[in-house]
């Protein structure tokens, strides 16, 4: 297995900021503050508010597209269903539904 260096990123995760130098080869590895990651924001800070703020407003905006399916005349149990589907799996794992 070999490493792609062009590819591979570091980061540093603590309270202070440090610079790493890892080098693959020649090749010095980028330092990185916060990347993309399954859906998931990971910054070296390991602060949760931007990754609530995003989920929240992806969780918003999936209520809004389904705001005409939930004022139909069902139930509540199955208004409770929609939102556990599509609504609140969005806030819960960031992923779109």
């Amino acid at each position: 297995m070999e490493i792609n260096a062009k590819k591979t990123k570091t980061m540093y995760i603590g309270r202070d900021t440090r610079a790493l130098s890892i080098t693959v080869g020649n090749v010095v590895l980028e330092q990185v503050s916060k990347y993309l990651y399954l859906g998931h924001m990971i910054t070296e800070y390991v602060a949760t508010l931007k990754e609530v703020q995003i989920r929240t407003q992806k969780a918003r905006q999936k209520f809004w597209e389904n705001k005409e399916l939930l004022r139909r005349n069902i139930g509540l149990n199955t208004k409770k269903r929609i939102l556990a589907c599509y609504i609140f799996s969005v806030f819960n794992y960031g992923c779109e539904a």
